[in-house]
């Protein structure tokens, strides 16, 4: 999770608090993909209801990967994440977004029994793309300040 594609080990330049958020999106990502692979081999849900939802937590997950805002920390000399006001914005929608969902899950679509299951799959891809959008900018910033691969140019 915390490595490059060619596993070099960068754990040590992020943050342990922003190392744990990962962690915790990660594993419940995990958790709640394999509910929804249950769900689907159970016939509780159809591939095509699970696949919309996926497409569209992906989404949402990648746009609300914009809620901390990454940096380098001098100091420390480690990435730190923190809320800034276009992450509060974002936030704001998110949850706006969420109150709509539920909305639209129970009263326009009708899915009784299947909606957990759609919850959970929108869900597990929007935490799994979250950590996907976290861990490039990461990426982003060690490489920025060369601490490896190609760093800016002059």
């Amino acid at each position: 999770m915390l490595y490059t594609s060619d596993e070099k080990d960068f754990r040590h330049q992020v943050h342990p608090t922003l190392q744990r958020r990962i962690r915790m999106f990660f594993i419940i990502s995990a958790i709640m993909g394999a509910v929804v692979v249950y769900d689907i081999v159970q016939g509780a849900l159809s591939i095509g209801i699970a696949l919309v939802a996926v497409l569209v937590g992906g989404i949402v997950g990648l746009i609300t990967s914009r809620i901390l805002h990454l940096t380098w920390e001098k100091d420390g000399s480690q990435v730190v994440g923190q809320i800034d006001t276009i992450g509060w914005i974002v936030l704001v929608f998110y949850v706006g977004f969420e109150v709509a969902r539920s909305y639209v899950l129970s009263s326009v679509i009708h899915l009784d029994a299947s909606s957990t299951a759609v919850t959970f799959a929108f869900v597990a891809s929007a935490l799994a793309s979250r950590v996907l959008g976290l861990r490039g900018k990461i990426l982003q910033i060690l490489k920025e300040e060369k601490v490896f691969g190609k760093g800016k140019t002059a």
